[in-house]
């Protein structure tokens, strides 16, 4: 019998091969008649860690195992337990990244407990303070308004541009400078991706992959329909502006697919292992414990690619392991 380890690499050593092809493209050689003048943008998307330092400690190893093809990563809300009342420092308390990981703000980072244990509205800078508190390296541009969480962030040699939002405060700020942001994209011809804690709406239409739950969560929950921003990326979508997906999280289990008005949400289960709402077990010691993708963006060919490290098998048994988009032409090239 095998020796028994619960290190995140050796749990995952089967999907290296993913991501190793996941920041590749073309051989060189089809620029010869097909020029490709992009690189494939590769990083690690996560969401949810609600306060619990060791998976976020397995996620910076991962990364930094992998440094050569996973660039940055982004944690998309969400950071705090259930509350502000439960929060590490995650950038000093684990083990330093090597690359960027940017951060969002979500739902339960903007609350507090009262007397007697509810959730109340806390101030912007509460949160602004717990959880950009490390931004140095990030080199980002910020939404000009006080104790911003907004920003945007330039990848030149992949032509995209990344850019981050806030559902909780300054809403109408924020609206007038993401139309001027994604103007400025659209003049720079930039391929965009929008991440935010929540959808960016209501998703029905999907593509049947894996990497949407098959699970009726409305029939517990009803439906979340804020939706403030994505009349500005709908405009940007119809006026010709080349868009890729909104990275969201707050679900707690995977969504794939598009929202009424045609916005593509890429949602990634919990990074946490409390499995409330997710789609199986969260087992520590099992591959179950941890839950993040690696995503790469090919604008060369159009294609987004997901690889899920950790969790990925839900309780009917259907295989989450890979998945190949192509954004341009709205067809799925593999899953499995």
């Amino acid at each position: 019998m095998g020796r028994y380890t619960d290190d995140i690499i050796e749990l995952n050593r089967d999907v290296e091969p993913f991501i190793i092809q996941g920041s590749a493209t073309r051989t060189h050689f089809f620029k010869q008649k097909f020029p490709d003048p992009y690189k494939v943008l590769q990083f690690v998307h996560c969401s949810d860690m609600h306060d619990v330092p060791d998976l976020w400690d397995r996620m910076v190893k991962y990364i930094n195992y992998y440094s050569e093809y996973i660039s940055f990563a982004i944690h998309t809300g969400d950071y705090c337990g259930s509350s502000q009342d439960f929060y590490t420092d995650f950038y000093t308390a684990c083990t330093q990244c090597v690359h960027p990981i940017y951060n969002c703000v979500g739902n339960h980072d903007v609350v507090k407990k009262d007397e007697e244990g509810r959730g109340i509205p806390n101030t912007k800078q509460s949160a602004h303070d717990l959880l950009f508190n490390h931004k140095s390296d990030w080199n980002a541009v910020f939404c000009d308004c006080e104790h911003s969480m907004t920003y945007y962030k330039d990848y030149p040699e992949s032509n995209i541009r990344m850019i981050v939002l806030d559902l909780y405060f300054d809403i109408d700020i924020q609206k007038k400078w993401l139309q001027e942001v994604l103007e400025d994209a659209k003049k720079k011809d930039l391929s965009v991706i929008t991440a935010m804690h929540q959808p960016s709406g209501p998703m029905n239409d999907s593509f049947g992959v894996t990497f949407h739950t098959i699970n009726n969560y409305e029939e517990l929950c009803g439906r979340d329909n804020q939706m403030p921003f994505e009349p500005m990326i709908v405009d940007f979508i119809a006026r010709g502006g080349k868009y890729i997906c909104n990275l969201a999280g707050h679900d707690h289990h995977d969504s794939f697919g598009f929202t009424d008005t045609g916005v593509l949400n890429v949602v990634v289960e919990s990074g946490t292992n409390w499995d409330g709402w997710c789609d199986g077990k969260r087992i520590k010691g099992t591959r179950t414990y941890d839950a993040f993708n690696v995503m790469s963006v090919d604008v060369n060919l159009g294609i987004l690619k997901l690889v899920r490290v950790g969790d990925n098998v839900d309780h009917y048994l259907r295989i989450k392991r890979t998945l190949c988009y192509d954004y341009v032409n709205r067809k799925v090239i593999f899953c499995g």
